[in-house]
């Protein structure tokens, strides 16, 4: 598949310029990291987050967990993982398990972590489970600009 439909038309649509890195199948983003050959921290996965106003994404290193309660503290709310039979609605045109790490392109509210920040590049799932996308670390601060941020992760 490469890169997911949805995903791809959003970045056309904004001109943002990305690197399309293949790699062999993997089932995760920690995985697919190890596969790449590239750091755990600077693989950013989507983590979907539900309450009762909706869905927001929280975007985190590969290798951290989502601080649900500093995800909450920041914006007011009582998010919990949202149900993978939700997940599947909401990225219809990615394999279950690749959903990209950037929730706007599907009209999702998004928060992100600061710790990708940090790093010089950072690379999301495409949509499948052996493509990735890398963008350097300006692109990605410009696509996450107008997007809260915080230490979200341990």
């Amino acid at each position: 598949m490469s890169v997911s439909p949805t995903l791809q038309k959003f970045l056309n649509r904004r001109d943002i310029p990305y690197r399309l890195i293949r790699h062999p199948y993997t089932e995760t983003s920690l995985s697919s990291a190890l596969a790449a050959h590239v750091p755990a921290r600077r693989m950013a996965k989507g983590v979907v987050l539900r309450d009762d106003e909706g869905f927001m994404m929280a975007v985190v290193p590969s290798d951290r967990r989502v601080d649900l309660h500093a995800v909450n503290q920041q914006t007011g709310r009582i998010f919990s993982p949202a149900a993978q039979r939700d997940v599947k609605i909401l990225f219809q045109d990615c394999n279950k398990g690749a959903v990209p790490a950037l929730g706007q392109a599907y009209n999702m509210q998004v928060i992100w972590d600061d710790h990708l920040a940090d790093e010089p590049d950072c690379y999301i799932e495409a949509g499948d489970h052996q493509d990735l996308l890398c963008f350097s670390q300006s692109t990605f601060k410009e696509i996450m600009s107008d997007r809260p941020h915080g230490m979200i992760s341990h």
